[in-house]
């Protein structure tokens, strides 16, 4: 009789275990940011064509009307987002493999309000440790003092495993050629340290604080080339991975070189690097353009963003031009009172903004445009206070000394140069 009541006991215990690890490996995933947003992790879809998993809401089971769809396979990270209707969710995905030796970050891409304060956000996965199985998803939230790393951590299963080519590496210096351009990386480390600390609440050995660095020596019709300079790199490996970085030059003890923050996994064997390469001089006359006496509109930051707006049946075009045989427009410069007052280090904290629209889209064609050089009417240079484009669209913002009335700009929009190496990352 002992002997059968412990074997029921027996029973019930495991059978309490096995219900109690179910419901710990099944609860919900959550990170909690500091203005009180909950995020939950909904799932992981993988292939062409996503819809996000339903979600409960008073009692309810509602599928979010947010979709992606892509050309190829993808994978898409769900997050249900609670907040407070005066906080929206500002946030990235970091994305990393379980020994935390790389990490890529992921913006949402498609999102849905349920309902006033609960969202449904998806994240493009284009790169992920697909040679793992399971991956690390962090969280990297916007506030008052900058983005921030919060508590906490989501951990997914890998949605697509291999098996993967392999790809032949170049042992370097590789020279590669487009052209009459010859571009030879001379160096190539796959984990090198960025020369900044660009998160707050990230360990120093964190891998989003590891960058790309790179060598090249550039020559063009036989002769050294300094009016090349690299700009944008895309890395992909064996696996399907693919991201896109911006080049930056990097100065350290007496050395010139170049670094790329964004990396793909350093334990990969291959990778590919498409490097695209930019010119600062030597133009040909159909590629430059000057406007002098452009009067200067005072206006708001409001304005000036109205430029982006397509539907915009306001906007005055102020002169247009061919350039590369694509029909540039430009726009009326607006001087306004930027967001940021710090920006021109306390001076002064009016900018003067300038639009152009291009069409056909020039990075469709592979080519730049860039604003060469631009002066007020008392001759004095302006100073670049950032710039941004897409789908055709650029504006440029500039420090502005007090009384301007107007301003002379000298654009550029020129073909880039592309090559491509296959490297083996190295530390």
């Amino acid at each position: 009789m002992k002997k059968i009541v412990l074997g029921a006991l027996i029973l019930i215990l495991v059978a309490a275990i096995a219900v109690a690890g179910f419901w710990w490996f099944s609860r919900p995933q959550i990170i909690i940011l500091s203005n009180g947003t909950k995020l939950t992790l909904l799932g992981v879809t993988y292939g062409k064509h996503h819809v996000p998993p339903k979600i409960t809401i008073a009692g309810k089971r509602i599928r979010s009307q947010a979709r992606w769809d892509a050309t190829n396979d993808v994978g898409v990270v769900w997050v249900e987002a609670e907040y407070k209707p005066s906080n929206w969710p500002n946030f990235q995905l970091v994305i990393s493999d379980k020994a935390g030796t790389g990490a890529v970050t992921s913006w949402s891409q498609t999102q849905y309000q349920v309902r006033n304060g609960v969202s449904v956000m998806g994240y493009i996965l284009n790169a992920f440790p697909r040679r793992d199985s399971s991956m690390v998803l962090r969280v990297l939230a916007y506030g008052n003092n900058g983005q921030r790393l919060a508590k906490g951590q989501f951990t997914v299963s890998n949605p697509a495993h291999g098996p993967f080519p392999m790809w032949a590496t170049v042992p370097l210096p590789d020279t590669e050629s487009d052209g009459d351009l010859d571009v030879s990386l001379t160096n190539f480390s796959s984990d090198a340290k960025l020369p900044y600390r660009q998160y707050n609440g990230l360990a120093q050995n964190d891998p989003l604080n590891k960058a790309v660095q790179l060598g090249f020596d550039v020559e063009q019709k036989g002769h050294p080339a300094t009016n090349w300079q690299p700009v944008q790199v895309i890395m992909s490996d064996a696996t399907g991975n693919q991201i896109t970085g911006w080049i930056n030059r990097n100065y350290q003890n007496g050395q010139s070189g170049y670094f790329c923050q964004s990396s793909l996994w350093p334990n990969e064997p291959d990778w590919k690097l498409r490097v695209e390469f930019s010119r600062s001089s030597g133009f040909n006359d159909d590629e430059v353009w000057t406007l002098t006496n452009l009067p200067v509109k005072q206006g708001t930051e409001q304005e000036a963003n109205e430029f982006w707006n397509y539907r915009n049946e306001k906007k005055v075009t102020l002169a247009q031009n061919t350039l590369s045989g694509i029909q540039v427009q430009a726009y009326p410069p607006i001087e306004y009172s930027n967001s940021y007052p710090g920006m021109n280090n306390g001076r002064n904290n009016k900018v003067v903004e300038i639009a152009f629209k291009a069409d056909p889209d020039p990075d469709s064609a592979g080519m730049r445009m860039n604003v060469l050089k631009i002066t007020d009417d008392q001759g004095h240079e302006l100073q670049s206070q950032g710039s941004g484009w897409g789908s055709g669209m650029y504006e440029y913002q500039f420090s502005v000394p007090r009384n301007t009335q107007s301003v002379n700009v000298t654009i550029a929009l020129h073909k880039s140069r592309f090559v491509e190496f296959n490297v083996k990352p190295a530390k």
